[in-house]
């Protein structure tokens, strides 16, 4: 049994219903959420679920004996990029239950660890409050997390450009596409639109600048006619190498099968608290 636990695929998808029956339940289950829509004139519609899945296959390439990916889901909140035509959009009721319904799924065939990864600016906070509704009504592990904050710290490191360049369809976003997918993007197409005001004290429009303390979103056509928000004619491949750093989410993964969670029915107190050291 024991080799059979250690041979089964990491892809949730390719397993049949009795080795789901056999699986590890300590396994982390990880559940991509994107969107398509508009990433400027340069990136194809299918930009934020195309960099969540190669992210995801590669980290389970790597400890395939510790995860299942899911399917993705392709669709997100975005109704203010709906000017732009092709863009598919999700109500955050409608997101919410859909997910949660997944994981309720999931709890119910004994998984106990779940990561809502995310690739999508706007379904951060949708996919907090479906994280927080999993753990209340299934107690179990539900950790919902937007990849670029796991590598905000590697972003900077890389990057070339300032304050403001890495946001949507950006240098970040364009430099992955660009080496992951490079048949697929079309650079000429692209102009730099840094939208960042070095003035503000409250709003931050960079994904690796350490977060706005307020959020306002307009129509997306309103802030950017062609959608792009950031310097993506400094994209490159190598920077885009750079920045494929599975590294940085294997950790995190291995730190989550490392989470114990007891029973919440208890009450808080120090022995049913979740161990969050080292994540």
């Amino acid at each position: 049994m024991a080799g059979r636990l250690s041979s089964m695929k990491p892809e949730y998808g390719k397993l049949t219903w009795e080795e789901v029956r056999d699986s590890d339940k300590d396994r982390v289950v990880i559940l991509p959420v994107a969107a398509t829509e508009d990433h400027g004139p340069h990136m194809a519609l299918d930009t934020d679920t195309l960099l969540a899945t190669r992210i995801l296959d590669e980290l389970a390439n790597r400890i395939s004996d510790k995860v299942f990916v899911m399917p993705p889901i392709p669709y997100g909140f975005n109704e203010h990029h709906k000017d732009f035509p092709g863009v598919i959009w999700i109500q955050p009721e409608t997101l919410v239950s859909f997910v949660t319904d997944i994981t309720e799924s999931l709890a119910h065939h004994g998984f106990r660890r779940v990561v809502l990864f995310n690739s999508h600016g706007s379904n951060h906070p949708v996919l907090d409050l479906a994280a927080r509704k999993t753990v209340i009504k299934n107690e179990i592990i539900c950790v919902s997390v937007s990849y670029w904050n796991l590598m905000s710290h590697r972003i900077n490191q890389i990057r070339k450009s300032a304050t403001g360049g890495v946001a949507h369809a950006c240098e970040f976003e364009a430099s992955m596409y660009l080496y992951l997918d490079p048949e697929n993007i079309h650079l000429e197409r692209a102009s730099s639109q840094n939208l960042h005001d070095p003035e503000s004290k409250n709003f931050n429009l960079d994904l690796a600048g350490g977060g706005s303390r307020a959020m306002h979103m307009n129509w997306w056509s309103a802030i950017s006619p062609d959608g792009t928000m950031g310097e993506p004619t400094l994209a490159d491949a190598e920077i885009g190498k750079q920045f494929f750093d599975v590294r940085i989410f294997t950790r995190f993964v291995v730190g989550m099968r490392n989470l114990f969670y007891l029973n919440l029915s208890l009450g808080a107190s120090d022995e049913t608290a979740l161990n969050l050291t080292g994540l």
